[in-house]
């Protein structure tokens, strides 16, 4: 206050902040946007420091289905659970950072030490003008197991398919010795023709009524029948 043609005056300096709030404004919108994309999804979502693989943030989902609280996980490195070597993991997060690639399908260890098979999407964003990674995770392992099962029933239906032929048609068989007459005209032994045709192959015995037919008037056979019962 100061005298001005003798009065007694007040100096007011006015200063415009429309900008200010313009930008605090733009700020709160950020951080309520940030909070619902973020936090309030219920997909897995890792902000990752792309220098050194630290994990700088993680929503709630990913806490639940890691097994571990926000300051646990924001304590590690992606390493940690990554179940690549961290070379390898520094590589890929190389890729997503250049944007060389986004998909990944990686094997994540949670807290109760399993290990779950994972696809995520990841590349770079800018938080606060901080770059960083933001890698959205879906757990695949059931699809995985699924996949795996069905990969081993088609090996076994190969496998199974590879060790049996069909014979077709009608087969001319000797009714008195059982040889059969191939496509040439030629008789060949049973055994000889399913074998040439089939995978199977043969071990000979004799059966009970051969057995009596042949050996039923030996003295030797009564007693080793009378024996075995």
């Amino acid at each position: 206050m100061f005298e001005y043609k003798g009065r007694r005056t007040r100096v007011a300096a006015l200063r415009d902040i429309s900008e200010r709030k313009k930008a605090s404004q733009a700020l709160k919108e950020s951080e309520q946007l940030y909070k619902a994309l973020f936090e309030k999804n219920t997909t897995v979502i890792l902000l990752i420091n792309p220098g050194d693989g630290h994990i700088v943030d993680a929503n709630p989902a990913a806490c639940a289905f890691y097994g571990y609280d926000r300051a646990d996980l924001t304590r590690m490195k992606i390493s940690e659970i990554n179940q690549l070597t961290p070379s390898q993991v520094k590589m890929e997060m190389a890729m997503a950072q250049s944007e060389q690639r986004q998909y990944f399908n990686f094997r994540h260890r949670i807290s109760t030490g399993l290990v779950r098979d994972v696809e995520v999407y990841s590349g770079p964003v800018q938080v606060h003008d901080r770059p960083l990674l933001c890698s959205i995770i879906h757990d695949i392992s059931e699809r995985k197991a699924i996949e795996a099962e069905r990969e081993s029933l088609i090996l076994k239906l190969k496998k199974a398919l590879e060790e049996i032929k069909t014979l077709k048609g009608i087969v001319p068989i000797c009714s008195s010795c059982n040889k059969i007459r191939d496509d040439q005209g030629y008789w060949n032994r049973l055994e000889a023709y399913i074998e040439e045709r089939s995978h199977a192959s043969f071990s000979h015995g004799i059966c009970p009524d051969c057995s009596d037919k042949l050996y039923g008037e030996e003295e030797w056979y009564d007693e080793n029948k009378a024996d075995k019962k």
